[in-house]
């Protein structure tokens, strides 16, 4: 058991220069990279963010709608013509553009509604961001205390080991010497023995805590990590049990609480929910308008021309025995002329406008409209109950921290009685362990006692500070020390 010990020793002694020269994370720090890397907070993030995105483009659908479309192919055989609407048979290229605006004037404030609940379901997500940021603040202080505990638990077994071996020494000196039986120096090697496997044990804690407190931070388990030891743990501030109810605490929680605003808000979400749900039984009115043109390839034009027709003999007329010739008068005559109409000037002359108003009068839909009513008013009357719950659930909770860290309070006075009277005990039993007038049997029974009773008083005092830093983290939503 020597060899091994002195084993232990070296190693612990060729990575202590590593362990002291690493740096120590405070509680603050631990906090802040916990706020800033943790997983389920950067999800809670990405929610707020994407209710945000919900928001604006639900503001957003209050502006027109707006398209625009080009459409050209060729025809071939029997077809209308685009520009005349006529049926012609021949090949035809034909282009065309529109732009279309719709707009709505009145949906039943549907629109309204949803803006208002998207509003309220973005602070919803805001104060679930809150929470979770309040959890993990909490859980990094849970797991931060209770590496000190295991910290201080690692401690007082080394010392019961150092003082395990200095007794193991000195009874193998006395066995030796003759003064005591050679059973005493066997007791003391299994007492040595059982300190071993503790100090192991409470180191595989001390690993595990830290390994716990990585995961929370989002840090490879490989990396360095070591908190400050040198907080004063007895000095951290604690609240006066006595000096305040629970239903005081109730009382200031319930109006901070992110959880129970986070419920409110998603209530009012609901309600316009349910007003937008509504909103779907009255008539749509919307406005309309559109711009279009179109060309043809087989669309012609008629240009009309004039010639002068030369006046020709149509008779004559006898005047005084002379026959005179009668002529007909100048006259024009049109000429038709057809040619292929420019795409310019097609795409001008055939430019159309058209703006109108109209009206939607829901009739029947399968009832779509009066199931998502129904619908919406259940969700609403289901989140109405979750409200309600959670109010209990978390009066349920305080009162039970209360009673948990008044009962955390006593049993740490309690070990603190129950250390002081074993310490005791053990000066006692040394005295007279080291006078020959105690067996070993006794004399470890003693020892153990006062190391159990050093546990004990360091796991109350831990889980007093803790029980008592959640009744604070109720009132306050934070975390003090």
């Amino acid at each position: 058991m020597r060899y091994i010990f002195t084993g232990c020793l070296m190693v612990l002694l060729m990575y202590a220069p590593a362990l002291f020269a690493q740096e120590t994370w405070s509680l603050q720090r631990c906090v802040d990279y916990a706020l800033e890397h943790n997983i389920q907070i950067k999800q809670a993030d990405i929610q707020k963010r994407l209710n945000e995105l919900i928001l604006q483009q639900s503001r957003l659908s209050r502006l027109p709608n707006l398209s625009a479309g080009i459409n050209n192919g060729f025809n071939f055989g029997r077809s209308i013509d685009p520009t005349t609407n006529q049926f012609v048979n021949n090949q035809l290229y034909y282009l065309g553009g529109s732009v279309n605006m719709s707009l709505n004037l009145f949906s039943g404030l549907q629109k309204t509604h949803t803006i208002q609940a998207n509003k309220y379901t973005l602070a919803a997500s805001e104060q679930l961001e809150r929470k979770m940021e309040n959890d993990v603040a909490l859980n990094v202080a849970t797991a931060y205390l209770q590496i000190l505990l295991n910290t201080e638990q690692l401690k007082a077994t080394q010392q019961q080991l150092n003082l395990s071996l200095a007794q193991l020494e000195n009874t193998r000196k006395q066995v030796i010497a003759g003064a005591l039986p050679e059973s005493n120096l066997a007791d003391m090697q299994a007492q040595v023995a059982s300190d071993t496997a503790s100090l192991i044990t409470a180191e595989n804690n001390l690993t595990l805590a830290i390994l716990q407190m990585k995961a929370i931070l989002n840090l490879p388990s490989d990396a360095p990590f070591a908190v400050d030891t040198q907080m004063n743990v007895d000095a951290i501030p604690v609240m006066n049990l006595d000096a305040i109810t629970p239903e005081q605490i109730y009382e200031q929680a319930v109006g901070i609480q992110p959880q129970v605003l986070a419920d409110s808000l998603t209530l009012l979400a609901d309600k316009k929910q349910l007003a937008a749900a509504k909103g779907a039984l009255y008539p749509t009115i919307y406005l309309s308008g559109s711009l279009g043109t179109n060309y043809a390839s087989t669309f012609s034009q008629y240009h009309v021309d004039t010639i002068m027709v030369p006046p020709v003999q149509i008779g004559t007329v006898n005047i005084n025995g002379v026959d005179y010739k009668v002529n007909s008068l100048p006259q024009t005559e049109p000429i038709y002329r057809s040619y292929k109409s420019p795409l310019g000037s097609q795409l001008n002359n055939n430019f159309n406008q058209s703006i109108g108003i109209g009206v939607n009068i829901p009739i029947f839909n399968g009832y779509t409209a009066r199931t998502n009513v129904k619908r919406a008013q259940l969700n609403l009357l289901n989140q109405q109950l979750t409200a309600e719950q959670n109010k209990i659930t978390l009066r349920q909770n305080i009162f039970q921290a209360y009673a948990d860290a008044k009962g955390a309070r006593e049993q740490y006075r309690a070990t603190i009685r129950a250390l002081e009277a074993a310490r005791i005990a053990y000066d006692y039993a040394t005295q007279r362990y080291d006078l020959g007038l105690l067996s070993p049997v006794d004399y470890l029974t003693s020892q153990n006692n006062l190391f159990k009773a050093t546990i004990n008083m360091l796991t109350a005092k831990y889980n007093y500070i803790f029980k008592v830093k959640v009744l604070e983290f109720y009132q306050t939503l934070r975390v003090q020390f």
